[in-house]
């Protein structure tokens, strides 16, 4: 409904400009601004709180993701201690 409702304003301001003027390509050229302007969203800042809460969240993933890093190494590691213990125990 919203969409609909600056179309219209738009096609409005692009026809109120046709009978001022009488200059076509300068009424299409108004319609198509005014659509550009009505739907373009404006930058949206972040809050000081929320970015800092954003980071944090990061670097906690980010460390968790190094720690399981960590631990996947280890077990690799133990693993193939162990099967070399095997082998050697074997022959």
């Amino acid at each position: 409904m919203v969409s609909v409702l600056k179309v219209i304003i738009s096609l409005g301001i692009a026809m109120a400009w046709y009978q001022l003027t009488a200059n076509q390509e300068t009424a299409i050229f108004f319609f198509v601004l005014m659509l550009g302007i009505f739907f373009i969203r404006p930058i949206a800042y972040q809050s000081q709180t929320e970015r800092e809460e954003f980071i944090e969240k990061y670097r906690r993933s980010k460390e968790r993701q190094r720690n399981l890093e960590k631990m996947r190494q280890e077990e690799k590691k133990k693993a193939l201690e162990e099967k070399k213990k095997r082998m050697g125990g074997e022959k």
